[in-house]
């Protein structure tokens, strides 16, 4: 808004009158830029209204934009080449090939590991809100984090965090059907038998992040009299994250509270 309220131009700009608009921003008086005239040139000459021309300065870096491949009129998108973020994307996205988990992922998994069972409360406790988006902020940035030197509470938050915005959750909602009916078995090992069975149909990553997961909640939960997180308590802190059914916000509270429950 700037640029056109100093160059006096009411015709329709162009991606020539653009950069020609662009180098009247950098001149020293803008106010005494004269008018454009809408035709655009090929010579690398900036026609004036008065018929005079001069030569175009070259555009800074900062407005350069690349031409897109498909279309060489048309112009591109920005070249941000930045790193995919960790948070929110689809785990097939971000693990490696082989099905590896990101590192920073890897490391808050064994930080908890290690810290996790002696520290009471553990997924239960709130942290620091200000601190857990610096941490996912970071992480996110793909920033070398010391984890060791982080509150663990923190660390859990931040992994309960992560796992509550994998799009379609941990356990995929789409199977959110098979894995209540798994639960309605009349036996426990028939039940166990039918979840592994609804397991081996989820993403290979997905698979590859549960078996990090309830190896970390299985170690705590041996280690209940310390922490005081049994699995009943881990699950209701930790389940919710996991799995929820594709459905809207217009579900009563009645309702979700009975899908949260059997989810745990």
């Amino acid at each position: 808004m700037k640029v056109l309220s100093s160059c006096n131009t009411s015709k329709t700009l162009s991606t020539g009158n653009m950069e020609n608009l662009i180098e009247c921003q950098s001149e020293a008086d803008t106010k005494k830029c004269p008018p454009l005239v809408p035709a655009d040139t090929e010579d690398g000459l900036c026609h004036l209204a008065d018929g005079t021309k001069k030569r175009k300065k070259v555009i800074p870096q900062s407005f350069t934009l690349r031409r897109s491949s498909a279309n060489g009129n048309s112009l591109g998108q920005l070249d941000l080449d930045a790193k995919m973020a960790l948070f929110g994307q689809p785990l097939a996205a971000i693990c490696g090939e082989d099905d590896t988990l990101p590192q920073p992922i890897q490391d808050l998994f064994a930080m908890l590991y290690r810290k996790g069972p002696s520290t009471e409360g553990i997924f239960r406790k709130a942290a620091n809100e200000k601190a857990r988006k610096e941490l996912k902020e970071d992480l996110n940035k793909g920033v070398n984090v010391d984890l060791k030197s982080k509150s663990v509470h923190l660390l859990a938050v931040v992994l309960k965090d992560f796992l509550r915005n994998i799009p379609s959750k941990l356990l995929s909602a789409n199977l959110y059907e098979k894995w209540m009916q798994a639960l309605e078995k009349p036996s426990k090992q028939e039940k166990i038998e039918e979840l592994k069975e609804v397991a081996e149909k989820l993403p290979r990553p997905n698979l590859a992040v549960l078996k990090h997961l309830l190896s970390l909640l299985h170690r705590i939960s041996q280690n209940a009299e310390t922490n005081r997180m049994d699995s009943s308590n881990l699950a209701i802190c930790v389940g919710p994250n996991m799995l929820s059914p594709e459905t809207d916000n217009t579900i009563p509270l009645e309702v979700q509270k009975e899908m949260n429950d059997k989810v745990c």
